[in-house]
């Protein structure tokens, strides 16, 4: 649930937790997961990065609200108003925008995978390179134009408004996209082999995967981002989720760690044990373990997700000392 703290201290007002927020930025991620704020007023509110998954924000006043990189999956945001609110990055995946008025907001590859948008307002959004597959639901958008590009990274913001001139007839958007949708793969990048998917993150794009999202780097779960958290805190470098280049039996190939960690000079792995991790895959897990340790990553350790997610500082101390004692 939600950090009791920090679910006080908004509702005290945007004012206040905008200064809290200036003045803790380096040390909080907002927590309000699965928070109740229905009706709340949050104009302008700071809530970069924060975890809003599976939060109730129905007919909540959100204008001008920065949720840049913020994890929105499952919020219930219903007859919302997010008028010019800055959703760049966000995780809108299965979430509930039906009635929202998202007029002028910027959407910049935003993930709305299997998002509804039933009878929403997108007129003036920005939706460069969105993530959307065909069970996004735009059903009665209302829409008479969008942008192409991202206003706050380029000069030619209405160059790419679409329609160039005049504005969408009622359904047109939707219809357009439904076309685009079932007969291009220009908006969703499905499979791992196209050229557009290639990234040095090993997670793959999927039309019915969740990806989470923190601080503008991609995760396979919340757990993970807690475990990215808690590693933040420490100051420690880190690379999640990255493909790494290594010798293996069959030749020269690209693993995965979860996390790849440097501790005072010294290289471990940390692997969160999610319900994927199943018994009949363990045995393909220690041989990429025995990989990692071969090309000398001497400390390659798994933690329980669910400890992961309720104690993530503690597994990242315990983590630490374990490096320690692998080097010593």
């Amino acid at each position: 649930m939600a950090n009791p703290e920090h679910l006080a201290i908004l509702k005290q007002g945007v004012g206040i937790w905008n200064k809290w927020i200036d003045e803790n930025r380096r040390d909080v991620i907002p927590d309000l997961y699965k928070a109740d704020m229905r009706g709340a007023n949050l104009r302008g509110a700071e809530l970069v990065g924060a975890n809003l998954s599976e939060a109730d924000l129905r007919k909540a006043d959100l204008i001008g609200a920065e949720l840049i990189g913020a994890d929105l999956c499952g919020a219930d945001l219903r007859w919302t108003n997010l008028i010019k609110t800055d959703l760049r990055w966000a995780d809108l995946n299965v979430a509930n925008l039906s009635d929202a008025d998202l007029t002028n907001a910027n959407l910049f590859q935003s993930q709305v995978i299997s998002t509804n948008f039933n009878r929403a307002t997108l007129t003036g959004a920005c939706i460069k390179d969105w993530q959307i597959n065909s069970e996004t639901n735009l059903d009665g958008v209302i829409c008479e134009y969008i942008y192409l590009e991202d206003i706050f990274y380029f000069g030619e913001y209405e160059s790419k408004r679409r329609p160039i001139n005049g504005n969408f007839a009622p359904g047109e958007f939707a219809s357009l996209y439904k076309n685009i949708l079932e007969n291009t793969d220009l908006i969703l990048r499905k499979t791992p082999e196209n050229d557009n998917n290639i990234n040095n993150q090993g997670i793959q794009f999927y039309s019915n995967s969740t990806i989470h999202t923190w601080q503008k780097l991609r995760f396979r779960s919340k757990t993970e981002i807690k475990i990215a958290e808690a590693l933040d805190r420490t100051g420690v470098l880190f690379v999640p989720n990255s493909l790494a280049r290594l010798n293996t039996s069959k030749g020269r190939e690209n693993k995965e760690a979860d996390f790849l960690i440097c501790y005072n000079g010294k290289w471990g792995v940390l692997e969160v044990d999610g319900p994927h991790h199943t018994a009949e895959r363990r045995v393909e897990e220690q041989e990429r373990e025995r990989i990692f340790k071969k090309n000398g990553i001497k400390v390659v350790e798994r933690f329980d997700s669910e400890r992961c997610y309720n104690n993530p500082d503690e597994v990242v101390q315990e983590f630490f000392k374990m490096i320690e004692i692998g080097y010593s």
